[in-house]
């Protein structure tokens, strides 16, 4: 546990560049389409709360949209980046140093707490959503990674679901024989690791985060799946689109690449 908090500590994300700015077009809508399943529940004047805020692009776009932000990260070079990025974007965000799983801020003290693609990469995955629910005073944002999608597959398979490449034949199979192996054995989901390092990073099945919720006593308001995307092939974005205005529909929104969960105390 100290050896992962250590490498968060010092790592420096590339979520800007390498997503949100993404040269493919597949990777930037699909990350894109997630901060949109999110901005989705924020409204102007909120006091929000980002947890495991990256770079800041998230926390920006909530200023941008007019809610009163603080970014929170464990990572001293991320929240310099977040700094910066703010000021480029001509937004006000306070940012601060903090771990997810001990919060730097006392119960109920934000309207909304927002956690996109976080809880993934912690330790003690219950103690970070625990720790969301105690500082927000009713409702939460939360999006994780999802198994049941083919972009999920190829990734778990140590494929790149954004272009074509010499794993392509073997990625995608190769990601569901650990995904149905996951589901056999009754795990969680599927442990892809974090940018090849052995720190985790699973790709949950959606009913985890709901059997959680039910086990710690929180509602879940509704979810979605944050893109129905389709790998590999940039012209099959035109089709991932069409599926996406269907995302929130009961069955297509256990197959996103992420799920958004809204929920509240």
């Amino acid at each position: 546990m100290t050896e992962i908090k250590e490498f968060y500590s010092n790592y420096a994300d590339k979520i800007v560049k390498k997503r949100f700015d993404s040269e493919s077009p597949l990777r930037k809508y699909v990350h894109n389409a997630q901060y949109q399943s999110i901005l989705n529940y924020v409204e102007p004047g909120m006091k929000v709360l980002d947890i495991g805020c990256g770079e800041g692009v998230m926390s920006v776009l909530m200023a941008k949209k007019g809610a009163k932000v603080t970014g929170c990260d464990l990572s001293k070079p991320n929240i310099e980046a977040c700094i910066a990025y703010a000021k480029r974007n001509y937004v006000k965000v306070e940012f601060v140093i903090g771990d997810a799983e001990v919060v730097p801020f006392g119960d109920n003290s934000f309207d909304l707490v927002v956690s996109s693609h976080v809880l993934e990469h912690l330790p003690d995955f219950d103690r970070g959503l625990q720790e969301i629910m105690r500082v927000t005073k009713k409702r939460a944002v939360i999006a994780i990674p999802t198994i049941c999608n083919p972009c999920s597959l190829v990734q778990v398979g140590r494929g790149a679901f954004w272009c074509c490449g010499k794993r392509d034949l073997v990625a995608l199979p190769w990601g569901f024989l650990k995904m149905v192996l996951a589901y056999i054995t009754g795990k969680d989901g599927v442990n892809e690791k974090y940018a090849g390092n052995n720190v985790p990073h699973v790709f949950r099945f959606p009913r985890v985060l709901k059997e959680k919720l039910k086990k710690y006593g929180y509602t879940l308001v509704e979810y979605e799946a944050s893109s129905v995307c389709l790998p590999h092939f940039n012209f099959f974005l035109g089709l991932t689109k069409k599926l996406d205005c269907y995302k929130k529909k009961p069955v297509l929104r256990n197959f996103g690449y992420g799920t958004t969960f809204i929920i509240q105390k």
